[in-house]
């Protein structure tokens, strides 16, 4: 029986080999169906990013570049060219300008993938971007983008620093220190109803999703310093409390000797470049000080010219005219300083302190803030007062004496106000330090003041 088996097997091989030779011919002619043919885009991206960077940008569909499980939009062709020029203006010119050539060469991604829409989880939150493997950059959302608009640009380019960040941290790892400042508060699960944008702030998160992971709050630290700015971020951590302001700012210590000591990249430089690129290219007014007033990320002003910041700087005979009555002394008393604290978008304080050696008091006076339709800023005394000691004493006759002609020329004058040193011209040991208050009937009418970081 054994013997029959393998006789059959062996003839059914025989039959298989003799048939496995036959010639069948095929009636079928392979063809390519992608017709595509390089065009305009194509020349663009070899011209500004692929000859001077290496970069290679996929904006056909491709979908093996995002999550196979999910549904996502191709890029509208329109948008590709708005989209990576955005990309070379802000954030490759940025740092090329500050980082140098070997770093665009050594640590830029050599790739970015294009998607139209956005990468939606199902928790709800939508990605704007990934950075995978230190070498490519994806951005969705692509079809939504307005580069005619400014803040369309800036949130775009909030996506890019941050993704950049990650490639930057795959290359030199985070900093132990840094996780410790926050250390038991991140949460993976950071879409939870609970974990809002004031929970997270009090906490000293920038915003809820840095709040996920050590290295999401790393690239959320960075990349707002640098789209959002310095008295942004000076402003949202002062305003979020003692606590947290400790653990924004330690957090901005790390970052800044992170980018130094293993990039040589000074981040203010970053800041002033990136400022530059928005209001040339993008006619941005986010960093002029109309914005920053409006906001209210100015906070506070030395008027006191008699402080070494002032040594240097030319004071206008109007600053001198109404000032002098307060700086020489209040009622025989020494004053020790001169400060226009801007609280909010509508209010500000007048804060004077003055006395001896073994004594300080204060005089305090509240303003009411109003916008013009040119812009420009008027700050009238406020009808309703503040109540206790420093309000107190701002009804003493020789404080009144000496702060009326201050409190009437700002009350009856509308001011533009502008930084004292045009960008072009600022050093960077003077960038976001010196604002003037410019009469607007009078060019050579200026209060100039040295922006005083508000600080627990």
């Amino acid at each position: 029986m054994k013997t029959i088996v393998k006789i059959f097997t062996g003839v059914s091989l025989i039959g298989l080999i003799f048939s496995c030779n036959k010639e069948d011919k095929l009636n079928y002619t392979l063809q390519n169906y992608d017709t595509f043919v390089p065009g305009a885009i194509d020349e663009w991206i070899t011209k500004n990013l692929t000859d001077p960077y290496n970069i290679e940008v996929v904006y056909r569909y491709q979908r093996n570049m995002h999550d196979i499980n999910k549904n996502i939009s191709p890029a509208d062709e329109s948008k590709v060219i708005p989209q990576m020029d955005i990309v070379k203006k802000g954030f490759l010119e940025v740092y090329n300008k500050i980082g140098g050539a070997t770093f665009i060469k050594t640590y830029t991604p050599k790739q970015f993938a294009l998607f139209g829409s956005g990468d939606y989880d199902p928790d709800g939150s939508v990605k704007g971007g990934t950075a995978d493997g230190g070498r490519r950059i994806t951005l969705y959302g692509l079809n939504g983008l307005n580069e005619t608009n400014p803040n369309s640009v800036i949130g775009n380019l909030q996506v890019i620093h941050h993704e950049f960040t990650h490639i930057l941290n795959q290359n030199r790892f985070i900093p132990v220190d840094f996780e410790k400042v926050c250390i038991g508060d991140y949460y993976s699960n950071w879409t939870a109803q609970e974990n809002t944008q004031a929970a997270a702030r009090a906490l000293g998160f920038i915003t809820p999703y840095a709040r996920k992971s050590v290295g999401e709050d790393f690239a959320e630290t960075l990349s707002h310093l640098i789209v959002k700015g310095q008295l942004f971020y000076d402003s949202y951590a002062y305003a979020s409390g003692a606590t947290a302001y400790s653990k924004f700012k330690q957090k901005e210590i790390i970052v800044r000797d992170y980018m130094i000591k293993y990039f040589n990249i000074d981040v203010t430089q970053l800041q002033m470049e990136f400022q530059r690129v928005m209001e040339e290219e993008y006619k941005s007014t986010e960093f002029k000080l109309p914005t920053l007033m409006t906001n209210n990320y100015v906070g506070w002003l030395d008027w006191d010219y008699r402080n070494s910041w002032a040594i240097n700087k030319q004071i206008s005979a109007k600053q001198k005219d109404i000032l002098n009555p307060i700086l020489d002394e209040l009622g025989g008393w020494t004053t020790k300083t001169l400060q226009f604290r801007i609280t909010s978008s509508t209010k500000a304080i007048l804060n004077i302190t003055f006395g001896d050696n073994s004594n300080t008091y204060s005089a305090a006076y509240d303003f009411t803030i109003t916008k013009q339709a040119d812009n420009s800023f008027k700050f009238v005394i406020s009808a309703t007062q503040g109540t206790g000691g420093a309000y107190d004493n701002a009804k003493i006759d020789w404080v009144v004496e000496d702060v009326t002609p201050l409190i009437n020329y700002l009350g009856n004058t509308a001011f533009v106000l502008d930084w004292h040193i045009p960008l072009k011209n600022v050093t960077q040991q003077e960038y976001l330090k010196y604002v003037d208050f410019k009469d607007s009937k009078d060019p050579n009418a200026i209060i100039l003041g040295q922006i005083i970081e508000r600080k627990f």
